[in-house]
């Protein structure tokens, strides 16, 4: 399973790259490719988290995919880069880098906001289930508290009007 996410994110890089030289092949207007270059760089972010994600438990075969992936996204940015140059658009190519970076970074907050909702959902569910755990002990005490309660004035009820009884005290 884990393989096939990475496979999933080597599909993105090379249909990215595969429209990019499409488009390069036909047109001149290199602003045309940004689309695809956004693409690549989501790819790069997917497999950034991925990576982050499964931290050191990888597999060598998943390392091996990782690598990779990474070898075909750096190759493919490597030849758009000499596009934008060659084209005499190198002011656009930074502009682009400029907007990835900043979408990377904002993607990166986005999954580490959405990790800290999650973990403060966790722990608010386990607060709320201690707090039901409580109360309910609680409700138990008091009515083992009654019971026992009811009990001891029974056992009074029953003893004192016997005595009473005997001493003539009628009710």
């Amino acid at each position: 399973m884990a393989v096939a996410e990475i496979m999933a994110i080597m599909s993105t890089i090379n249909a990215a790259a595969g429209a990019i030289n499409k488009v390069a092949g036909t047109c001149s207007d290199v602003e045309t490719i940004g689309a695809f270059v956004g693409k690549l760089g989501q790819a790069q972010i997917d497999l950034q988290v991925y990576k982050n994600k499964r931290g050191n438990n990888l597999s060598q075969e998943e390392h091996i995919q990782l690598a990779l992936a990474k070898k075909a996204y750096d190759d493919k940015m490597a030849e758009i880069k000499d596009l934008f140059y060659w084209s005499g658009n190198a002011h656009i190519w930074d502009n682009m880098q400029l907007e990835m970076a900043n979408a990377r970074k904002r993607r990166i907050a986005e999954i580490k906001a959405k990790a800290e909702a999650r973990r403060k959902a966790i722990k608010m569910a386990a607060y709320g289930f201690l707090g039901l755990l409580v109360a309910v002990a609680g409700f138990i005490l008091l009515f083992l508290g009654i019971r026992a309660y009811a009990e001891e004035v029974a056992w009074w009820t029953n003893n004192l009007s016997g005595v009473a009884y005997s001493v003539g005290i009628r009710w």
